[in-house]
């Protein structure tokens, strides 16, 4: 299994809870490559000694950072994230496929039958940016600055399973600057906007569960902790996408402690006891909160009954 990420240093702490969790579910051999321009050979050390021990191969490969130096960026989005559009031109050309993986995520189960999807003709397969039901500022008008229909497949980048065959033949860099460049003033998530108009027509859809986004099922909008409903989901891949990250203080998601299982083992042993007890009194806050909104909601249910 081919896995790949782009990262800077800022991200290494966790690019090692993701392997963690990745290795911990999966049996057969994989081979994790980092498309990369400035990553320290101190902070390469790691994940090369780590999956080695696991049986893994470890293969970091460096690109230009100039090739990318005037598309559109900012502090939540610099510049490898683009890093993933030259797997087709830095990776081994043996290579037929590769499972694009952001670093913050936590894996659950095992994802070599996402691996192993059929493209049936397709550059690229991901998961909906926005699930079922719920409220997403990716909505018509984006899409239409953008140069997409309402009706594209508009999916999230952070997880992709690319099919670099496809991704050879079609990716042409200075069309993919000059196109990122025509949009700069209207992209609000400068890769994944692009990654869509790119591929459009081009982009499959694969299972909710592959890539499941914690900020759309936080406990502050959800009594799932109190009425067992979360035990009905069994996401195969967490994804904390946003700011708001699990290592921040004061995080709050229904699998922070899942997260937490990992993120421990890399903390400083004075932090291990401390840490945690700032999430135990969000959780408990914020769940006197769900169930106040709840209370307050059913009394405005049941006074404009009576009313009635």
């Amino acid at each position: 299994m081919n896995i790949l990420v782009t990262i800077n240093d800022n991200y290494m702490e966790p690019l090692q809870v993701m392997l963690a969790s990745l290795f911990r579910h999966e049996t057969e051999p994989i081979d994790v490559y980092l498309i990369h321009s400035s990553v320290s050979e101190e902070n390469l050390d790691f994940p090369d000694s780590y999956i080695s021990s696991l049986g893994g191969r470890f293969i970091p490969v460096f690109a230009r950072e100039s090739i990318f130096e005037n598309a559109p960026d900012s502090r939540y989005f610099p510049k490898e994230m683009y890093y993933r559009l030259l797997c087709g031109e830095l990776l081994p050309e043996t290579l037929k496929r590769v499972l694009y993986l952001d670093p913050d995520i936590m894996i659950r189960g095992p994802v070599h039958s996402l691996y192993e999807t059929d493209f049936q003709g397709q550059v690229l397969l991901g998961s909906p940016d926005t699930p079922a039901g719920k409220t997403s500022i990716i909505d018509g008008e984006h899409k239409a600055r953008l140069g997409l229909c309402e009706n594209d497949v508009y999916v999230n980048s952070g997880v992709l399973l690319m099919n670099l065959p496809k991704i050879r033949e079609t990716f042409v860099l200075e069309d993919f600057l000059r196109q990122a460049e025509k949009r700069r003033d209207v992209l609000k998530f400068p890769d994944q906007d692009m990654i869509n108009v790119t591929f459009k027509g081009k982009i499959g859809v694969i299972n909710q569960n592959y890539n499941y986004m914690a900020r759309f099922f936080d406990a502050a909008d959800t009594l799932s902790w109190l009425t067992g409903e979360w035990r009905k989901e069994n996401p195969v891949v967490v994804h904390y996408a946003g700011s708001y990250k699990p290592w921040n203080a004061n995080y709050i998601c229904k699998y922070y402690f899942e997260y937490r299982k990992y993120h421990k083992k890399l903390q400083d042993p004075k932090e291990r006891f401390l840490f945690p007890w700032k999430h135990i009194v969000c959780y408990v806050r914020e769940m006197f909160r769900s169930i106040r909104r709840v209370f307050l909601r059913d009394i405005k249910s049941k006074s404009s009954h009576s009313m009635r």
